[in-house]
């Protein structure tokens, strides 16, 4: 019997493994509130950025006077912006994503370890469903009721860091949804994420296989000609998704559904999405 924690991460071990890493983010110009990246355009950090024509009303205190006694011409010192990133949270909410309760488990445990990064470096974190709307912790739901993958209803913000949470198992080919995706995004990350026994299903004999998407019921003989059949085609879907990640400029990690430690330590550090706290 499955029970409801068996799907849900426990709250208090999340935020304390979350706690040892957070987001990577480099050194890449975003745009978002008040923080400590550099962004882009001008603002008020240590870092200098460029000159400029003095114009009344300009900061006295940014006056290149040692300039001035050179050329006798009035310029002002322009330093870089700093910012906090948005980063817009795309999640796959297609029954797929919940086919097993270690699944469904770790793709709860990622967006909640995203927001808990976002929070601790004062990032805005918005996550919304893959066609549908703004998502929390209480209406992040899985479904059969999906139809192709397609941008969130919220808009993304421009300039900032979007991250796809999906299992890619998707019919139709993903780059001209991931393109739309990429675009005018600074950093793009995709945490593909899949059961172990999707990853490595072991022969069983004569089974009953119901589609998670469609519920549409099957009897197949899982031998190991099946199997091989089987990795082919995940392999196909793999690389098409990874492909299209690879060739906008994101990131693409395969995440193997596990406790969000182990996801963290075996998967994301290595990657860089994220980095020891």
């Amino acid at each position: 019997m499955v029970t409801a924690g068996d799907r849900m991460p426990n709250a208090a071990a999340l935020a304390a493994v979350a706690a040892r890493y957070r987001l990577q983010l480099g050194a890449a110009r975003y745009r978002g509130g008040f923080g400590s990246h550099r962004g882009s355009g001008v603002g008020s950090s240590q870092d200098f950025l460029d000159f400029r024509d003095y114009a009344p009303g300009d900061d006295l205190r940014h006056l290149d006077w040692r300039g001035y006694a050179r050329t006798e011409k009035l310029r002002v010192r322009l330093y870089q912006e700093e910012v906090a990133p948005f980063v817009d949270v795309a999640v796959d909410t297609s029954a797929s994503l919940a086919v097993t309760p270690g699944k469904e488990r770790a793709v709860r445990s990622l967006v909640g370890a995203l927001r808990h990064w976002g929070a601790s470096a004062g990032v805005g974190v918005r996550c919304a469903a893959l066609g549908g709307g703004p998502l929390d912790e209480n209406s992040l739901a899985f479904d059969d009721k999906a139809t192709a993958p397609a941008l969130p209803l919220v808009p993304l913000r421009p300039r900032g860091v979007r991250v796809l949470v999906t299992d890619g198992l998707w019919a139709d080919d993903p780059a001209p949804l991931l393109h739309r995706m990429m675009a005018t995004a600074v950093r793009f990350v995709c945490l593909q994420v899949l059961d172990p026994w999707e990853l490595q299903p072991e022969a069983v004999g004569a089974v009953a296989m119901v589609d998670a998407e469609t519920g549409e019921r099957r009897e197949l003989q899982l031998d190991r000609g099946t199997i091989v059949a089987y990795r082919q085609r995940l392999q196909r879907l793999c690389d098409a998704l990874r492909g299209a990640v690879l060739a906008g400029g994101g990131v693409h990690v395969q995440v193997p559904a596990d406790e969000l430690a182990t996801m963290c330590a075996r998967d994301l550090l290595p990657a860089g999405v994220v980095e020891p706290a």
